[in-house]
């Protein structure tokens, strides 16, 4: 159980630890890699299609040549108020429609350290898609270490990306259902990758807070700011997450945030330090407050 002490501790290793450099970058990335670096991208660029997830604000001004814009809203299809997954079928229709196939090796990006672009890393990984990464650092370490950036706008030809017969969605999404399940029998750690006033809630107002035996885990704890939103070392995050008791990577790890965007940014940060039950609850807090029988905790302690 994280006491209030150390989730004070988590809060103080997160900005003491900004400032110091990555040590890592995958030049030969395989089926396990996560995170490719500027330099192999720049020197794949022939190879594998870009795509960008920034506003398209930012994209119009400029972006990494030839790359696709998606639009983070693409990746979802509200029920009932609630922002969810449009699902295997709709993904692969928003692929054809961008000249993807699965056969493409594709590095994502976006302006904000990856967090839009991770969702769309976990929709291509539901896919099953092989050759998927995330640029480290994203569009800012892009810039920052000088590479080039244009305002042309690539040329898109419709290909056929076709459902597969079978994905992985089943364990890699989390339903209302097995969130509360878990409730009872403890067979998965939920954590919430939202700020700390939002998991500590308000005692004042009858649905806040976080869901009962949930651990903090900010999304944006993963970056470094001040080393161009990259990821930060494996040794640093691995000591950030034992602060929250998270340190069997066999033990399935459930991410939630609000709309299951924010969390979708922990999950290719998990992925990439070998954690290998690693599920988002799609409907996420928004879906959780609805009914009045799923329970909600305030204060610091899970």
């Amino acid at each position: 159980m994280i006491s209030k002490t150390k989730a004070i501790l988590l809060m103080l290793l997160i900005t003491t630890f900004s400032g110091f450099s990555n040590g890592w970058a995958s030049e030969n990335p395989s089926e396990k890699t996560v995170f490719v670096s500027a330099a192999w991208t720049q020197q794949n660029l022939k190879n594998i299609k870009l795509i960008d997830l920034s506003s398209q604000l930012e994209y119009q001004k400029f972006h990494l040549p030839n790359a696709l814009w998606v639009n983070y809203k693409w990746l979802i299809k509200p029920k009932e108020g609630i922002e969810l997954s449009g699902g295997s079928d709709y993904m692969a229709r928003v692929l054809s429609q961008l000249g993807i196939t699965p056969q493409d090796t594709l590095v994502l990006y976006d302006g904000m350290g990856n967090l839009d672009a991770s969702r769309l890393y976990w929709e291509l990984k539901k896919l099953r898609h092989q050759k998927v990464y995330l640029l480290n650092g994203g569009l800012v370490s892009w810039v920052l270490q000088g590479y080039a950036v244009t305002q042309d706008l690539p040329k898109i030809q419709a290909a056929n990306y076709p459902t597969p017969a079978q994905d992985d969605t089943a364990s890699l999404t989390a339903t209302q259902q097995q969130v509360s399940q878990v409730l009872q029998n403890h067979q998965a750690l939920l954590m919430d990758t939202r700020t700390l006033e939002e998991y500590t809630g308000d005692p004042k107002e009858p649905r806040t807070g976080h869901i009962p035996g949930a651990v903090l885990f900010p999304w944006d704890a993963s970056l470094d700011s001040k080393n161009g939103f990259q990821q930060r070392t494996d040794a640093q995050l691995m000591e950030m997450l034992a602060l929250t008791q998270v340190t069997d990577k066999k033990h399935p790890i459930i991410l939630y945030c609000n709309t299951a965007h924010r969390a979708a940014r922990l999950f290719p940060m998990l992925k990439h330090l070998g954690f290998e039950q690693v599920s988002l609850y799609d409907g996420s807090i928004q879906e959780w407050m609805i009914s009045p029988n799923n329970p909600l905790k305030t204060g610091m302690e899970p």
